[in-house]
């Protein structure tokens, strides 16, 4: 009768030593994503991205100037188009948006061309998750319309560059997709 007992004291104290184990685990590792993740201050919402942006925000952060930072991109990164700036009924037909109060900069190449540079700024911080999803949105209602036509489109939409930083949310949809992440995010580095 008492061997009994001690085997089930025995059973019940490993059960508790193997899920005191299993706890520590989990949170040693939930502290590691963490700790790899959150200090950026940008976040990468591209649908090939292997892990969020690895470069610190400055805590006096700026303002983006979208124009400046329009023109950098737009230099740096090779585009198999020219793009232009859309306009603002252009932009607020094409790309639906959470608040009324989000500003959309839109840049496009030409019909043949899926290439296109967008910029959001959301002012509303509780619309940020809404307007990254509007974006995505936009992207894969592009990548439909390019998919039986231009299957080669298509696939860079699929690859396109989804950053946030800040009220910032910029996609860029290019050949070139990893000159294109690390060009905005040196541009996004310090912006609020």
């Amino acid at each position: 009768m008492v061997e009994q007992k001690d085997k089930k004291q025995l059973y019940v104290l490993f059960v508790c030593s193997v899920f005191v184990l299993a706890v520590s685990i989990w949170a040693f590792k939930m502290e590691i994503n963490t700790t790899a993740s959150s200090p950026t201050g940008i976040e990468d919402h591209s649908s090939h991205r292997d892990k969020a942006v690895e470069s610190g925000q400055k805590k006096d952060a700026e303002t983006l100037d979208i124009d400046a930072f329009a023109e950098t991109v737009l230099e740096k990164v090779s585009f198999d188009t020219t793009l232009e700036k859309m306009d603002d009924s252009v932009t607020q037909s094409m790309i639906t948006t959470a608040s009324d109060k989000t500003k959309v900069v839109l840049y496009m190449g030409e019909g043949t061309s899926a290439d296109e540079l967008l910029i959001m700024t959301v002012n509303d911080e509780s619309r940020m998750d809404p307007e990254i999803e509007n974006v995505q949105q936009h992207l894969t209602d592009m990548q439909h319309s390019f998919q039986d036509y231009l299957p080669k489109e298509a696939k860079k939409i699929d690859d396109a560059v989804i950053l946030q930083s800040g009220k910032y949310i910029v996609a860029c949809v290019c050949s070139d997709k990893d000159t294109a992440g690390s060009v905005i995010r040196e541009q996004l580095k310090g912006k609020k």
